[in-house]
């Protein structure tokens, strides 16, 4: 067999194209986010695959690999999902996530509009490798204060990171 070619059930997430496939499709992507996040999702729009924001010309931009939007019932958004995979540890990804949160925050609100007005926010990285080398196959940040961590900042961000090896599945 052609080392190149991987069949279609065979290929993991990790792929870009698989990754794409699957979150490409509200009703896959819906189901996986409440699994990894442990939350109800009311609806979701159609993810947007690599959507671009770019501020100015003098500035960098981004391209978010999947971007989606909770609806609630009466048709408000109420939560965004920003979902990145990172093959590589290029050591600058707490970083990357806080750049992507300011972009998206940037376009999350109309001139004159109240920040009491921002939703709730998650930055995903699904990884192939642990780079925070803690061992662990799951990472979540949010703010808190230094000298009491059980005061949260409250500003509805949260960055999470989920080491996804890639799995040979059985045929």
């Amino acid at each position: 067999m052609d080392p190149n070619h991987v069949p279609f059930e065979e290929l993991p997430i990790t792929n870009r194209f698989m990754f794409a496939l699957v979150f490409s499709r509200k009703h896959i992507a819906k189901p996986f986010l409440e699994a990894i996040l442990g939350i109800k999702i009311f609806d979701l729009q159609e993810p947007e695959p690599e959507k671009s924001t770019e501020t100015s010309p003098f500035n960098k931009g981004v391209r978010y690999d999947v971007f989606v939007k909770e609806q609630g019932p009466d048709g408000e958004i109420t939560r965004v999902f920003d979902i990145e995979m990172q093959m590589e540890d290029t050591h600058d990804l707490p970083k990357r996530t806080r750049y992507y949160q300011a972009l998206c925050d940037s376009e999350a609100l109309n001139k004159g509009e109240s920040y009491r007005n921002l939703k709730e926010q998650y930055i995903i990285f699904i990884c192939p490798d642990d780079i925070f080398k803690q061992g662990r196959a799951v990472y979540r940040f949010k703010n808190l204060e230094k000298g009491y961590p059980e005061h949260e900042l409250g500003d509805l961000c949260y960055k999470n990171f989920y080491y996804c090896c890639p799995v040979k599945v059985p045929t």
